[in-house]
């Protein structure tokens, strides 16, 4: 498996080894990270959804709870023009 003869051989198996039970430690690291940040991004999206469905009820609730009617979107002002000076007839 390993080349060489002797210590050699030993130590070249035993870095082999190590080797490969590193890249097996990091590989599993990584898909655990992966997972994770699959997770992460899932509860994300769920808690939004949510706050958004509360506010949602809470805004529909809000205007019955009071017995009001529901308002209409405010109008924008006008703005006001600078009058014009009438001429004085002399």
């Amino acid at each position: 498996m390993a080349p060489g003869r002797g210590p050699v051989k030993i130590a070249a198996a035993l870095t082999i080894a190590a080797a490969g039970f590193g890249g097996g430690f990091a590989y599993k690291r990584f898909r655990r990270y992966l997972d994770e940040r699959k997770l992460r991004k899932e509860r994300e999206k769920r808690r939004q959804r949510a706050a958004s469905a509360a506010s949602e009820q809470e805004q529909k609730v809000g205007s019955v709870r009071n017995g009001a009617a529901p308002k209409s979107p405010k109008r924008p002002r006008k703005r006001k023009r600078a009058a014009t000076k009438s001429k004085r007839a002399e």
